[in-house]
């Protein structure tokens, strides 16, 4: 396996047939080879999910910080995967950083208005 699609193509098969440990662990060994931050990104984003899924937070939590950290620098496209996140540290009761990365995505809104959709969930 070689290319990062590879990786999310049989993590998915795993996932599909409930073995979301299993598909951490693909996705685990994807992000330790050098591919791009983005897909980089999108791998910690897929770990942060699968915990979530598994009801640990706080290690999903973990996994979407590392990947916005990472990523906050590169343009990438909207995603509903966004809304999970934001909810989950929402959730979590981690307004702090739920605040700080709902005023980054939205400012995304200036190249791809979809991340105008995170709006709703400001927070004063």
């Amino acid at each position: 396996m070689n290319k990062y699609k590879n990786y999310v193509s049989k993590a998915i098969r795993y996932e599909i047939f409930g073995f979301r440990k299993k598909a951490i662990e693909i996705m685990e060994l994807a992000i330790e080879q050098p591919f791009a931050k983005l897909e980089m990104g999108s791998g910690l984003i897929y770990i942060g999910l699968m915990y979530r899924k598994l009801n640990e937070l706080n290690k999903a939590n973990e996994y979407f910080e590392k990947a916005l950290n990472l990523c906050k620098d590169e343009q990438y496209p909207y995603s509903s995967d966004f809304k999970i996140i934001i909810q989950s540290y929402l959730e979590s009761e981690e307004l702090e950083k739920a605040n700080k990365w709902i005023h980054h995505l939205t400012e995304r809104a200036n190249y791809d208005k979809e991340f105008s959709k995170l709006k709703k969930f400001t927070l004063e």
